[in-house]
C-alpha cells in the first residue's frame, strides 16, 4: 500500500517535468504547449499632460534599469533641470526640428534654475531624437557614466546667441567613457557647442555645429575620432586642449580629426564667454593646445581669417601654469590630405595685439614682393620640450624653455602634403603652408631691439634664432607615423 501509495503520487509529477521538456506527456499530443511568460515591458509612455516638472521629475527618479522613455511631440516647458541616474535608460522623442506637431522640445527658456537634462553616474544611457532650448548652463549634460549615446539631437539658445547666450555647453559629455554623439545640431554655446572632456573612448561623427566659440572641442580626453561634421560659423571649427588642473586626464592624447567639412569659422567670441576659449583667434579652422597625437587628414578647410590649422603649447597662452605635474608641450602633430583654401587674410587675437609686429612684417614683405598678403595655414609656435627634444639651445631663467633644436621622431610638428587651393607655392621660394613663429626666440628677439635687454636675451643667441621662420620652416617640413585610433569606440 505504501508503495503503490508513493508511486501514484510519484507519477503525475514526473508527467510535468517532462511537459516542460516535451510538451507531452506519454506521447499523448493532447497534452497543451507550456510557452514561457515575457517579462513586464519596460517602455514609458509619456503623455503631454505629464511634460511639467512635476510629473517628469517624479517619473525619471522611478525609472527601472533598461527602461525606454518615450516622450510626445509639442513644445514643453521646464522651470528646473530633468535628472535622471538609472542605466539602460533609453530616452526617445518624436524627432530634434523646431515644429511641435511634429518634434520633442524641452524649453528652459527663462527657468530658474540651471542646466537642461541631467545625467549621472549610470552604466548605458541612450538619448535620441529631441531638442533641448535655451538652457542656462548645459542642454544636455551626462557626467560619470558609461556607454553614452547621444543621437538625432538638437541643442539651440534660440535668440541672438553671439550677444545672449548663457548656455555654456550643447552637448556635454564628461567624465565619461564609450562616448558616441552624432546626427545632431548645436547652435548658440558660449563656451563649446559639443564638449567631451576627462574622457576616452569618443565619436563625435555627423553634426552640424554653428554659431559657438568652439565647434567641437575635446579636452583632456584620450582616444576621440572627430569625423564628417559640418562646422561653420564658429570662433574656432576644432579645439584640441590639454589643460592644467585636477583633471581626470592629465594629458589629453590620441585625437583624429578626419572628414569634416570645417569652413567660415569667423564668428566673434560670444559676449558671455569665459575662460580659455577666449583665447580662441577668430577665424580659426582647429586648434590643438599642449596635446599629444593628434592626426587632421582629409577635412576641407575654407574660409578662415585668422589660420587653418593652429599648433601652440600651453606657454603660449600666457596664462600661468598652477600644476607642476603637468607638461604643458604639444607633441606629434600630423596634418597631410587636407584641402585649403582663404586662409589668414586679416589675422585675429594674439595676431591682432602682441603678435601685430610680426604679421605686419610678413605682409609687407609679401607685397614688397607682390605676393599676396595672407598667414600661412598652417602656424605653430615652435616651442619644443626640452625631453624631447635635441639641439635645444637652453635660455637661462626660462624655466627649461630654449630656442631652436629638432623636436624628437614622435613629437613633431608636421604640417605638409595638403592641398591648398589659392595660394602660390613656389619651389624653393614660397610657400605659404606653414610658418613656424619661434616664439620665444621672437620675444627676445623684440625685446632686445625695444631696448630690453636681459641676459638672457643677448648671450650669444645667433640672429636668425630670433628670427620666425619663413617662407620655409625646416622644423615642420616632416611626415609622422601616429599610434592608431581605433575605428569605433568599443562599448563593453
Amino acid at each position: 500500500m505504501n508503495k503503490l501509495a508513493r508511486l501514484s503520487h510519484f507519477q503525475p509529477m514526473s508527467c510535468a517535468t517532462a511537459m516542460l521538456m516535451l510538451a507531452s506527456c506519454g506521447g499523448s499530443s493532447s497534452v497543451p504547449v507550456v510557452e514561457a511568460v515575457a517579462p513586464p515591458t519596460l517602455d514609458v509612455v509619456v503623455t503631454a499632460a505629464q511634460m511639467n516638472d512635476s510629473d517628469m521629475s517624479n517619473l525619471l527618479f522611478r525609472l527601472k534599469d533598461g527602461s525606454t522613455v518615450m516622450l510626445p511631440a509639442g513644445k514643453f516647458h521646464f522651470d528646473r533641470p530633468l535628472i535622471m541616474n538609472t542605466s539602460g535608460v533609453t530616452i526617445i522623442g518624436k524627432g530634434s526640428g523646431s515644429n511641435p506637431a511634429s518634434d520633442t522640445i524641452l524649453s528652459f527658456k527663462d527657468a530658474s534654475s540651471r542646466n537642461g537634462l541631467q545625467v549621472s553616474n549610470v552604466k548605458t544611457i541612450t538619448l535620441k531624437n529631441f531638442a533641448v532650448e535655451d538652457a542656462a548652463g548645459n542642454a544636455v549634460f551626462v557626467s560619470a557614466s558609461s556607454n553614452v549615446t547621444m543621437d538625432g539631437l538638437r541643442a539651440e539658445w534660440t535668440t541672438d546667441p553671439t550677444k545672449t547666450s548663457k548656455m555654456a555647453y550643447g552637448l556635454y559629455p564628461v567624465n565619461s567613457d564609450n562616448i558616441i554623439v552624432r546626427n545632431s545640431k548645436v547652435v548658440g554655446s558660449e563656451d563649446a557647442g559639443i564638449y567631451v572632456g576627462q574622457s576616452q573612448n569618443i565619436r563625435v561623427s555627423n553634426n552640424e555645429v554653428y554659431l559657438n566659440v568652439a565647434g567641437v572641442e575635446i579636452e583632456n580626453s584620450l582616444n576621440a575620432i572627430v569625423e564628417n561634421n559640418d562646422l561653420h560659423d564658429n570662433t574656432g571649427g576644432v579645439l584640441v586642449f590639454s589643460l592644467p588642473g585636477t583633471y581626470r586626464f592629465k594629458k589629453g592624447s590620441g585625437v583624429l580629426i578626419q572628414n569634416n567639412n570645417i569652413h567660415d569659422n569667423n564668428t566673434p567670441v560670444a559676449d558671455n564667454a569665459t575662460g580659455f576659449v577666449t583665447s580662441v583667434p577668430v577665424g580659426t579652422g582647429i586648434m590643438v593646445l599642449a596635446a599629444d597625437n593628434t592626426e587632421i587628414k582629409n577635412n576641407v578647410i575654407k574660409n578662415h581669417k585668422t589660420t587653418s590649422i593652429l599648433a601652440l603649447s600651453y606657454q603660449a597662452t600666457g596664462f600661468a601654469i598652477n600644476d607642476p605635474d603637468y607638461n604643458p608641450f604639444i607633441h606629434g602633430l600630423y596634418a597631410y590630405g587636407n584641402t585649403i583654401s582663404l586662409s589668414g587674410y586679416a589675422p585675429d587675437g594674439a595676431f591682432k595685439t602682441e603678435l601685430k609686429p610680426l604679421v605686419d612684417g610678413l605682409f609687407a614683405q609679401l607685397a614688397s614682393n607682390g605676393l599676396p598678403t595672407l598667414l600661412p595655414y598652417g602656424v605653430w609656435d615652435g616651442i619644443l620640450d626640452p625631453a624631447k627634444s635635441s639641439g635645444l639651445l637652453p635660455l637661462p631663467g626660462m624655466g627649461g624653455l630654449g630656442i631652436g633644436g629638432v623636436a624628437s621622431d614622435d613629437s613633431r610638428i608636421c604640417i605638409k602634403n595638403n592641398t591648398s587651393l589659392d595660394t602660390p607655392v613656389i619651389d624653393t621660394v614660397i610657400s605659404y603652408e606653414t610658418l613656424d613663429i619661434n616664439l620665444i626666440g621672437l620675444k627676445l628677439g623684440a625685446s632686445v631691439e625695444a631696448g630690453e635687454t636681459p641676459p638672457e636675451a643677448i648671450a650669444g643667441i645667433p640672429a636668425e634664432l630670433l628670427q620666425p621662420s619663413f617662407p620655409f620652416a625646416p622644423r615642420m617640413n616632416c611626415q609622422l607615423t601616429l599610434p592608431a585610433i581605433p575605428a569605433f569606440p568599443i562599448i563593453k
